[in-house]
């Protein structure tokens, strides 16, 4: 006798993954058969399709509504994505996520008392691991709030400026740990973008300036949009940890030889400035020491190349060979069409053209993070 069809387990795997991007689909296969409920529901919920930063509150309503009826849903979310909806995010509380794993918050402001009471459940959760963050609240401020979530080992946190007073005075109050209580979050990656403010108060890397972060042990960091941060206070056990660093550069140049475990680089040389982005990106290539064990270099380029300083783009073509040389995997990075990028790349860095010694890497605006790449990635559980 043939066995059900409905029950051969190959069939039902491949049936699921090909809809798996047909949410109306996964639907009618959970009502196909009952040995199809737990998968179709499974692929269903793994990663809702939300946005955080979405401004349409429809699609995040729906989905909290579902598991509102049915808590028991929540051990098949694995991510979740939500705006500033705390009302939506409260409704949530009865839900079970035994198996979230990573979230990404936009929170308009987390010094507001409740913020603390409205997100604590979730960003309590045992199994969260990764945590995207994005306010319009200050740095400090957002240190603060991260006390809710102390196991995770992936922050990517995106926060503004205030005036210089109020952030000094709020810096200073979150500049030494609790006492008797070292940091307690223990950091594998930690991506950072300060943006805002006319006058930005400077802030350090220093294990005290980061608490409840612990950054001893990190492999990854990624530094963007503000030139307020000081790189060289960086714990020194941090820096010959770090196997990936991601900058761009109104933070000037950066000394990589006490990065001792170096694997990737990835220097963001995205505005033309007359000689001074691509002086620093120079002097940051010329500081990898010969000993050092990098494996790839990625240099993320404007699509307006022609406002580049000439000048040093030659001096960095021949660093870049020299790196070439050594087998280390030379990327440019552009957000342009190919044939004109290798017009380009051909005028300005000739020599690793002339070699190509180069790999041509393009990326859309919403894919220049250096976590996204997978191989990257990989370095991380080295």
């Amino acid at each position: 006798m043939s066995p059900n069809p409905l029950r051969i387990q190959e069939l039902l795997d491949l049936c699921i993954t090909f809809l798996s991007d047909s949410p109306a689909d996964l639907l009618s296969c959970s009502l196909v058969a009952r040995s199809w409920v737990n998968p179709a529901q499974s692929e269903l919920f793994h990663t809702p399709p939300l946005t955080f930063r979405s401004r349409s509150e429809r699609a995040a309503r729906k989905f909290c509504n579902a598991l509102s009826d049915s808590p028991h849903l929540g051990h098949h979310v694995r991510e979740l994505s939500m705006g500033n909806w705390p009302t939506l995010i409260r409704n949530l509380d009865a839900v079970n996520f035994t198996h979230l794993h990573t979230l990404r918050f936009y929170i308009k402001d987390v010094t507001v008392p409740a913020a603390y009471d409205i997100y604590r459940p979730l960003l309590s959760l045992p199994t969260l691991r990764t945590l995207h963050l994005d306010t319009y609240s200050r740095f400090s401020a957002s240190l603060k709030f991260l006390v809710l979530c102390p196991t995770i080992q992936h922050l990517d946190l995106s926060c503004r400026e205030d005036d210089e007073e109020s952030q000094a005075a709020d810096s200073t109050s979150n500049s030494l740990p609790l006492p008797g209580k070292p940091p307690f979050i223990r950091l594998t990656s930690f991506q950072l973008a300060i943006s805002g403010g006319e006058d930005p108060v400077q802030h350090n890397l220093t294990q005290a300036a980061l608490y409840p972060l612990d950054i001893s042990g990190l492999k990854a960091l990624g530094i963007w949009g503000s030139d307020s941060i000081w790189w060289d206070s960086l714990p020194r056990a941090a820096q010959e940890s770090i196997r990936i660093v991601d900058s761009n550069f109104w933070l000037g140049e950066l000394d990589l030889s006490p990065y001792k475990n170096l694997a990737v680089l990835r220097l963001g040389m995205i505005q033309g400035s007359g000689g001074g982005a691509e002086s620093d990106v120079r002097c940051t290539l010329a500081s990898i020491s010969p000993a050092n064990p990098i494996q790839i270099v990625v240099l993320g380029l404007s699509n307006g190349l022609l406002r580049y300083n000439k000048e040093e783009c030659v001096k960095i073509d021949r660093i870049l060979l020299s790196l070439a040389e050594r087998d280390v995997r030379v990327e440019l990075e552009f957000h342009l069409d190919t044939q004109r990028a290798e017009e380009r790349i051909r005028d300005w860095f000739p020599n690793v053209a002339a070699e190509h010694k180069f790999h041509l890497v393009y990326r859309s605006y919403e894919m220049t993070d250096v976590w996204l790449s997978v191989r990257w990635l990989v370095l991380l559980s080295v």
